[in-house]
């Protein structure tokens, strides 16, 4: 798609081991905060999020698959995650990479690879971590 429009040559890569690619910042509530890496991060709470984020991953492990054709990245989310993952990690990932509403956007559209990673493995964490087949 960037070639297509003829900007290839401009896009500037960030390697892996950069602290630009493992840093992560969410602006929210009129404060910059850094978002939860490595294992801490899941394990104790961390703001902006108000509990441990190992909970939603556990939610995730015990939430059935979803049975419909498609549904909003919003719902998805809070299905999978909970409420406070998806208002605020999917929501503010909606609205700066898409420019668009979690609840307006498509999940299987949008995010296609958690999407098949809960069909193929009944939870997005376990099709991520074994892949969708």
């Amino acid at each position: 798609q960037v070639s297509e429009l003829g900007l290839a040559g401009h896009i500037l890569p960030v390697p892996g081991d950069h602290p630009a690619s493992r840093n992560r910042f969410l602006y929210l509530g009129g404060a910059l905060h850094r978002l939860p890496s490595g294992l801490g991060g899941l394990l104790r709470a961390v703001p902006p999020f108000s509990r441990a984020l190992l909970w939603s991953g556990l939610r995730d492990l015990v939430t059935p698959a979803g049975t419909g054709p498609d549904e909003s990245a919003h719902c998805f989310a809070r299905r999978r995650f909970g409420p406070e993952v998806a208002e605020v990690a999917v929501d503010s990932l909606c609205r700066g990479v898409f420019a668009g509403d979690s609840r307006t956007l498509s999940v299987r559209s949008c995010f296609p690879a958690l999407f098949q990673a809960e069909r193929s493995r009944g939870s997005v964490l376990l099709g991520m971590a074994l892949g969708h087949g």
